[in-house]
């Protein structure tokens, strides 16, 4: 009987490409994001390598990913992070997300998302209720079995868990983080198109329809201080025994200040919002010139709308003189396409607190309740 003889030379290993693009690339490559705090990006060589941080605890890191095409992927070991373009569908589980996926032209790579009802983009909607594109997650629960058969190449998502394992893990699809709402910068949140085009190669469109966001962002905030006023300005409303103040570094007090406006919990340190008593906020903002509020009402909002809702609300200055400023989040698509738009949402609020600035302009999300 004759054997076959296996030669004991030693079969060399693919590198892997983390530790290729570290040595080649050095340690000292910048990163090319300018605004965003959440991620990073780095190019070399054909490799886009990008970094997630934490949203809370931006010193830890909890995703790492290699992309590039197939022709230099396949020189390196497969790893989980190592992503190979073209991917030809994924699952998206935000809705501002999908907003970039349209401006980016590439809504047909999507073939699975979360809480349909909620959807407003026409495109997308229709795909769903065709069958195109179908539902994974819902209520809180995500489908398995369903998801496992649609086989998206990757998910991305947005955790309130960040930490801890996620249902669909158990899939085997890499779950991407997405975290462009915890960005205080207007321009931060607005940055994270370049991070849904990196998994697309649309790295050149992202950059060009940024870069307009951030030149028509700041030619309104230098107009702004053209003005020869400061009003003053509080948010949001009673509810369930608390009113939620957001903070004094938040995305929408940072909007007020760039507005021209003086937002009157500016000096807090705070990102997000906090509770206060009733009282507490009447005794700092009955007499302020403004008041915003975000609401999704089918009907058009009015002041015997927000009266019969809260006899309290007759008491504030801004309510008297009818300088409550509104967005329909359900009618303008707020959630969805603002944090793409904070150029126009920055727009809207000069056109409230110095009309005669923007004299011609015609708002899309915030008004004054007439």
């Amino acid at each position: 009987m004759v054997f076959g003889v296996i030669s004991c030379q030693q079969i060399k290993q693919k590198p892997g490409i983390a530790e290729v693009f570290l040595q080649q690339a050095g340690a000292d490559l910048e990163s090319e994001i300018i605004f965003a705090e959440g991620f990073d990006l780095y190019r070399w060589n054909g490799i886009t390598k990008l970094v997630v941080y934490h949203p809370e605890l931006r010193e830890l890191v909890i995703g790492e990913y290699y992309i590039a095409g197939s022709e230099i992927t396949s020189a390196f070991a497969d790893t989980a992070n190592m992503i190979t373009l073209p991917l030809d569908s994924v699952a998206v589980f935000s809705a501002t997300q999908l907003n970039a996926f349209d401006r980016l032209g590439i809504l047909d790579k999507v073939v699975g998302v979360s809480e349909a009802k909620y959807i407003i983009n026409p495109v997308v909607k229709e795909k769903i209720e065709s069958g195109e594109v179908l539902e994974l997650a819902g209520s809180g629960n995500y489908f398995v079995e369903r998801t496992i058969t649609v086989n998206p190449k990757l998910i991305f998502h947005s955790p309130y868990q960040i930490t801890e394992s996620h249902a669909l893990d158990v899939t085997g699809i890499p779950l991407i983080p997405f975290f462009d709402y915890f960005e205080d910068d207007p321009l931060g949140r607005a940055e994270w198109i370049r991070f849904t085009a990196a998994f697309f190669g649309e790295d050149e469109l992202a950059d060009s329809l940024f870069n307009n966001i951030v030149w028509q962002y700041k030619k309104y905030k230098t107009l702004a201080t053209e003005a020869t006023t400061n009003p003053t300005v509080f948010s949001d409303k009673y509810f369930n025994g608390q009113w939620y103040i957001p903070g004094g570094q938040s995305y929408i007090a940072r909007l007020f200040s760039d507005a021209g406006a003086d937002y009157l919990w500016s000096s807090d340190p705070h990102s997000a919002s906090f509770p206060l008593d009733y009282e507490v906020v009447f005794d700092k903002a009955y007499d302020a010139d403004y008041w915003r509020i975000v609401g999704s009402y089918g009907d058009t909002p009015t002041y015997d709308g927000l009266e019969a809702e809260n006899g309290l609300y007759k008491h504030f200055t801004a309510f008297q003189e009818k300088q409550v400023i509104y967005c329909n989040a359900r009618e303008s698509a707020y959630f969805e396409t603002s944090p793409l738009e904070p150029h126009i949402i920055l727009a809207d609020l000069i056109k409230v607190f110095h009309p005669e600035l923007l004299p011609d302009y015609q708002p899309k999300y915030y008004k004054l309740l007439p």
